[in-house]
């Protein structure tokens, strides 16, 4: 996901890191409450929610972050090989849950090696090279140019 360090410091427990991050984008505490409940409940932390981040697995902090992210809307949401952290379960729904987001967002940046996740979820493709966009076609043709141009040397 864009940013990836929402979380200031690794000391802090994912409460504290959810409830400053929920405080930053609303300016308010109000609805804390039931947003601290889906993500608890969504990424499946249970009672380490009260554990410092640094004591996370890579797999709990991608799944309290994806949790944190497409708990509020957004008009647009960025992610990077977004979902393939936890099980399959998770990863499930996390697939449920960012198509009911994007119904409410409308804008995903998704980068991924993933061809499924993809057509899942883009209808356009950019593809880049050395940091340059080399094409920006609708995504069967951008992954028709990627797998010539790109895969091929």
């Amino acid at each position: 996901m864009i940013n990836k360090s929402f979380v200031t410091s690794p000391e802090l427990s994912g409460l504290q890191a959810v409830k400053a991050h929920y405080l930053m984008l609303n300016g308010t505490m109000k609805g804390f409450s039931s947003f601290l409940e889906d993500v608890i409940a969504f990424s499946g932390l249970g009672d380490y929610i009260h554990l410092p981040i640094k004591g996370y697995s890579q797999g709990m902090v991608a799944r309290l972050l994806f949790a944190v992210l497409t708990g509020i809307a957004h008009d647009c949401l960025a992610l990077d090989e977004g979902i393939g952290a936890g099980d399959q379960r998770f990863v499930e729904a996390a697939q449920m849950r960012l198509d009911a987001f994007m119904a409410k967002a409308g804008t995903l940046f998704l980068a991924s090696h993933s061809v499924d996740l993809l057509r899942r979820f883009c209808r356009r493709g950019l593809v880049f090279d050395s940091g340059r966009i080399v094409c920006d076609q609708p995504l069967e043709e951008a992954l028709a140019y990627y797998h010539h141009h790109l895969t091929n040397p």
